[in-house]
């Protein structure tokens, strides 16, 4: 059979709001870190204050006092990290590549990091179709049927659609909802020669 190979990708279409969170955890970010850079300036001074000589230290005290500033530091130090990380998760796309039966789904965070989320080769489809079908309801209403949805869009771009492909994973039977052309699904079905689509799929 022909190679194929066919690449397509899917990111936020309105970055408006997506820009605002980003700065906002960015803000919020550079605030945690500057909170625990003063933390860590006042567990400075603790330590290093002045004690006269006829002054007798007690320790546990001293420790006690220090205990607050630590905590704070800790926290800031960590909730910094955690929204300068976050920040990037707005900015999120997909990759959908079909190899010669295999559906490679890729997820990239703000264009720097991307992991591979699902590998489908062809005996692992089980159904593909439009989602807001009847077929779809059914599928996702099934408990053993978990629905991951692999776009960052609500609404669909002007030349794409929301489909669905239906496929066993790893993790047991995934209701995987993209955002393509239906040239992907033309070369899953071209390349598989099964008769995958739900029945309604051409009543549209």
């Amino acid at each position: 059979m022909q190679e194929v190979f066919y690449e397509e990708s899917v990111s936020v279409h309105n970055e408006k709001p997506v820009r605002f969170r980003y700065r906002l955890f960015t803000i919020f970010g550079i605030l945690f870190f500057l909170s625990a850079a003063l933390a860590l300036l006042f567990l400075w001074g603790l330590m290093f204050t002045p004690v006269g000589e006829d002054v007798e230290l007690d320790v546990k005290t001293i420790l006690l006092s220090m205990l607050p500033y630590v905590i704070m530091f800790v926290i800031m130090l960590a909730g910094g990290i955690f929204l300068f990380v976050k920040r990037h998760s707005f900015y999120v796309s997909y990759d959908y590549t079909f190899v010669s039966g295999e559906l490679r789904i890729s997820k990239v965070l703000h264009g720097r990091k991307r992991k591979l989320l699902y590998r489908i080769s062809d005996e692992k489809y089980i159904k593909i179709g439009r989602v807001g079908s009847e077929s779809y309801k059914k599928l996702k209403s099934s408990p053993d049927v978990k629905e991951d949805i692999l776009t960052p869009n609500e609404e669909a771009a002007e030349d794409k659609e929301f489909y669905y492909v239906q496929a066993a994973t790893n993790v047991g039977k995934k209701l995987l909802v993209l955002e393509c052309r239906q040239e992907l699904l033309a070369n899953i079905l071209r390349y598989t020669r099964r008769n995958l689509l739900e029945s309604e799929f051409n009543r549209k």
